[in-house]
C-alpha cells in the first residue's frame, strides 16, 4: 500500500501544481524527484538518468511529427485557408451546427489515419475562425478535438487507431473484428461525445460566454479577415492532401509535408512575410512537446518503482466477472503509465492468456481491451492531454474539464455498455 502511495501522492501533487498553473516542465520534475524520493530509489540518478531518457525519447519519436502537424495548421492559419474554410461552412450551413460539423470533421480526420497529436494542430485553427463566427468560448474546442479523435477512432471497426490494432498482434484478430459490436460502441461512444458538446454549447451561450482570445491571435484574425477572401473549396485541397494518402499506406508525415508545400503554393500571395512560412508552428510544436515529454518523464520513473510492480500484480491476480475484472486490470494498468497503448499492451501481455484460457471470445477481449484502456489513461498527466491543452493556449482549469467528461466518464460508460452488451450476445463458455 506504501508503494502505491508513492506514486499517487506525486501524482495529486502534480495534478494540484499543473491546476494552479505552475508550468508543467517544473511541475512533472519536482513530483518525480518526490516520487523517487518516497519509493526509495537513487533521486540523482533517476532525475538525469532515467527521466531525461523518457524525456529524450519521447522527443525522438514524436518531434518530426508534431513539429510537421504544428506547421501544417500554422500555415493555414497563415495563408487564410483556415479562414475561408471556416466562412465556407458557415455560409453552407451557418453557425447553428458549427459544434456538431467540427466534431464530424475531426472524426473523418481521425478514421483517416491522421494522428490525434496532429489533428489538433490541423482543427485548432479552423475551429478558431468558426468560433469567432458563432461567437463561441474557445474552452470548448478540446472538448471537440476529444469527440471526434478519442472516441469511435478507438473502437470502430477497420479504425487506423494504435488501440485498435496492438490487440491484433496479441490476440490473432483482426483491425475489423466483430463489425456490428464495435460499429455500435463507436457510434455510441462519437453521438455521446458530440451531444456532451452541444449540451456544454447551450450552457456556454446561457451564461453569456463569448469568443476571446489573446491580442496577437485577435489582431491576426481581424488582419485576415480584412483581407480579400479565397474560395474555401481550395482550402479543402491541402486537407485532402494529408488525408487521402493514408488510405493507400503512405506515411503521415509525407502527407503533411504534401499538405504544406500546397498551402505555401496555393496562398503564396496572400503571406505577406514569406519567410514566416518556415518558421510558422515551430514556438507551438515547441512548446507542445516539451510540456509533453516532462510528463512522459514522470511516467518514466514511476515504471522503476516498486507501487508500479504493485498495480501490475493486482490487475494480474484480481478475481470476478472475467469481462470486469480484466477491464479494470487494463484501466489500472493504463492509469499507471499514463499511456492508454502502454497499458493496453501490458494487459494483454500479462492478463490476456488467462481469459482466453477461461473461453472469453478473442475479439470480445480486443474491444474490451481497446475500450478499457482509454479510460483511466487520460488523466491530467496523460501526455496527449497536454498536447492538446497546449496547441489551444488553454490551462488545464480552463479546459480540462471537457477533455476529463469525454475520455473518462464517456470512456467508462461505453466500456459498462460493451461489457453488457458482450456479456448478452457473446456468453462466455
Amino acid at each position: 500500500m506504501l508503494s502505491v502511495l508513492a506514486i499517487v501522492v506525486p501524482l495529486l501533487l502534480l495534478v494540484f501544481l499543473i491546476w494552479k498553473r505552475v508550468n508543467i516542465a517544473v511541475s512533472a520534475l519536482v513530483c518525480t524527484g518526490l516520487m523517487a524520493l518516497l519509493s526509495g530509489l537513487n533521486v540523482y540518478a533517476c532525475l538525469t538518468t532515467d527521466y531525461m531518457e523518457a524525456f529524450v525519447g519521447y522527443i525522438k519519436s514524436y518531434w518530426p511529427l508534431i513539429f510537421l502537424g504544428a506547421s501544417f495548421g500554422k500555415a493555414m492559419q497563415l495563408g487564410g485557408g483556415a479562414e475561408d474554410l471556416a466562412n465556407l461552412l458557415t455560409s453552407k450551413l451557418g453557425t447553428k451546427y458549427t459544434v456538431a460539423v467540427l466534431c464530424l470533421t475531426t472524426l473523418v480526420l481521425g478514421y483517416g489515419g491522421v494522428s490525434c497529436y496532429v489533428i489538433v494542430f490541423v482543427m485548432y485553427p479552423i475551429a478558431l475562425n468558426m468560433f469567432k463566427k458563432a461567437n463561441l468560448p474557445r474552452h470548448l474546442i478540446p472538448a471537440i478535438v476529444a469527440a471526434g479523435s478519442f472516441t469511435a477512432v478507438n473502437l470502430g471497426p477497420g479504425s487506423p487507431s494504435v488501440v485498435n490494432n496492438i490487440p491484433v498482434k496479441y490476440l490473432g484478430t483482426s483491425a475489423t473484428i466483430l463489425p456490428v459490436y464495435s460499429g455500435v460502441l463507436a457510434a455510441s461512444f462519437f453521438l455521446l461525445a458530440t451531444f456532451y458538446c452541444m449540451w456544454q454549447e447551450k450552457i456556454a451561450r446561457k451564461k453569456g460566454e463569448t469568443f476571446s482570445a489573446d491580442a496577437a491571435t485577435l489582431k491576426m484574425m481581424e488582419e485576415y479577415e480584412k483581407k480579400e477572401h479565397g474560395n474555401g473549396v481550395i482550402a479543402f485541397i491541402p486537407l485532402a492532401l494529408v488525408v487521402i494518402p493514408l488510405f493507400f499506406g503512405v506515411d503521415v508525415l509525407y502527407t503533411l509535408l504534401m499538405g504544406w508545400i500546397a498551402i505555401a503554393i496555393l496562398y503564396w500571395k496572400k503571406i505577406d512575410n514569406k519567410i514566416e512560412i518556415l518558421n510558422c508552428g515551430v514556438a507551438d510544436a515547441m512548446g507542445a512537446i516539451v510540456a509533453t515529454s516532462a510528463v512522459v518523464g514522470f511516467g518514466g520513473v514511476a515504471k522503476l518503482t516498486a507501487g508500479y510492480t504493485t498495480l501490475i500484480n493486482v490487475a494480474t491476480g484480481m478475481g470476478g466477472s472475467p469481462l470486469i475484472s480484466f477491464s479494470i486490470g487494463t484501466s489500472l494498468l493504463s492509469a499507471a503509465c499514463g499511456s492508454g497503448s502502454g497499458g493496453l499492451t501490458l494487459a494483454l501481455e500479462t492478463l490476456a492468456p488467462k481469459y482466453l484460457e477461461m473461453g472469453v471470445n478473442a475479439g470480445v477481449l480486443h474491444k474490451i481491451a481497446s475500450a478499457a484502456c482509454i479510460t483511466l489513461d487520460s488523466l491530467p498527466h496523460n501526455g496527449v492531454m497536454v498536447t492538446v491543452l497546449a496547441c489551444c493556449g488553454l490551462t488545464h482549469k480552463e479546459g480540462y474539464k471537457h477533455l476529463f467528461a469525454i475520455t473518462v466518464v464517456g470512456s467508462i460508460i461505453i466500456l459498462i455498455e460493451a461489457i453488457i452488451l458482450a456479456s448478452i450476445f457473446y456468453p462466455i463458455g
